[in-house]
């Protein structure tokens, strides 16, 4: 039986990108630290759309600093390896050169990484006029803590962080030096009438909050954001690149002396416009090899419940949820998964979801944009082969 939860059964608004929960006209009119239900059950359009708005003129337009209030900057941090900035970097850039526009300030990258010397121009391409590059030694992320202090004790309105290992300790450790406003993790940030206003889900994701700093808060603000909340937006250029010069305290005693990665997937999760993710209901890790097939087959990316990653049928880096990974996806298929609001919580933000479940009543069929109620193993291999022969016509 192939169903759709008709959206007045769901809570689900019928349209994409003007619910209040995805940061529209509607989110704009709510308060200090306010919390609404979310009208579209935590899902919904691009959430680029109406938060920071202009990103697409927000890179080409990127200027230099020289004619901007250093007040209204818009902080970034940049992870580098190997010389390149991670996507997260790359989101991140462009998500401050859009706020930069409407704060009246220059987007400013603080990279930091191995070859982030020699990376940093780089950023210009996803929107920094100007970057300042906190070290390029093999150290924990923060280690950067009094630099990145330093770099905001100047001016600056906001600093922008991935919501990745790296991502918090560094912003937690600027929070605690400075004795900032913290916010997140965010899914949405905007400026509006003058104030910065950062979008957040909170219950697991059956509340968004939508706070700003409070009056007379010092600043800046510091938001830890989701991957995805922005779109890196490719222009061209190459930004003013400066050095920090600034000693690092107790914190620069640390050093990282070997690294180790685990199997890395062939499409990252956290970037994959399709995930096929399995649950408990795959029943063993065989079971994921025709999850595997299917993702293959779509270019996308495996991930799984916690339930499947606890059971030792995959390994941790692919599990979603609340204590695993964030994604938002174009298609988010999800085999065997019943849909706990813990699992929610890492993949609310998909575009369409697919849920297939021996069970009618599982609770992924509330939200999901098309539910199968039928065998995934019967339903899956059909699917595989099916995409293949489209692909191969």
């Amino acid at each position: 039986m192939v169903a759709r939860r008709p959206w007045h059964l769901t809570g689900r608004a019928p349209w994409r990108g003007a619910d209040a929960g995805r940061g529209g006209a509607a989110a704009g009119n709510q308060g200090t630290h306010r919390a609404h239900r979310e009208r579209a059950a935590g899902r919904g359009g691009n959430p680029d759309r109406g938060l920071a708005g202009g990103e697409e003129a927000a890179v080409s337009d990127a200027k230099s600093d020289a004619n901007s209030d250093a007040k209204s900057d818009v902080f970034f941090l940049a992870e580098f390896a190997a010389g390149a900035p991670s996507h997260a970097a790359q989101e991140l850039a462009s998500g401050a050169a859009s706020l930069a526009k409407q704060s009246g300030g220059s987007a400013v990258g603080l990279a930091y990484g191995e070859g982030a010397a020699d990376g940093a121009p780089s950023l210009r391409t996803w929107g920094a006029a100007r970057v300042l590059v906190l070290g390029t030694h093999a150290v924990p992320a923060i280690t950067h803590a009094a630099a990145v202090a330093s770099a905001l004790r100047d001016g600056g309105v906001a600093l922008l962080a991935p919501a990745t290992p790296n991502g918090r300790d560094l912003a937690a450790a600027t929070v605690g030096l400075l004795g900032v406003p913290a916010f997140g993790p965010a899914r949405a940030v905007r400026f509006e009438e003058g104030g910065l206003k950062v979008e957040a889900s909170t219950l697991q994701g059956a509340w968004v909050t939508i706070s700003e700093p409070a009056d007379g808060a010092p600043t800046p603000a510091v938001a830890l954001v989701l991957a995805g909340t922005f779109t890196p937006k490719e222009g061209s250029g190459t930004a003013a690149v400066e050095t920090a010069e600034t000693d690092d305290g107790p914190l620069g005693a640390a050093r990282i002396v070997e690294t180790h990665q685990e199997g890395k997937a062939a499409v990252n999760l956290e970037e994959a416009q399709f995930i096929v993710a399995g649950g408990r209901g795959v029943g063993s890790a065989d079971g994921f090899t025709q999850l595997q097939q299917l993702a293959e087959a779509l270019g996308g990316a495996v991930g799984a419940s916690r339930a499947a990653a606890d059971a030792g049928w995959v390994p941790y880096q692919l599990q979603i949820g609340q204590t695993g990974k964030v994604v938002k996806p174009a298609l988010y298929l999800a085999a065997g998964i019943s849909g706990a609001i813990q699992h929610r919580v890492g993949m609310q933000t998909a575009e369409n979801v697919v849920a297939i479940n021996k069970d009618p009543d599982a609770p992924i069929g509330e939200f999901a944009d098309l539910f199968v109620v039928g065998d995934l193993f019967a339903i899956i291999p059909k699917l595989t082969d099916e995409i293949n022969r489209r692909k191969g016509a």
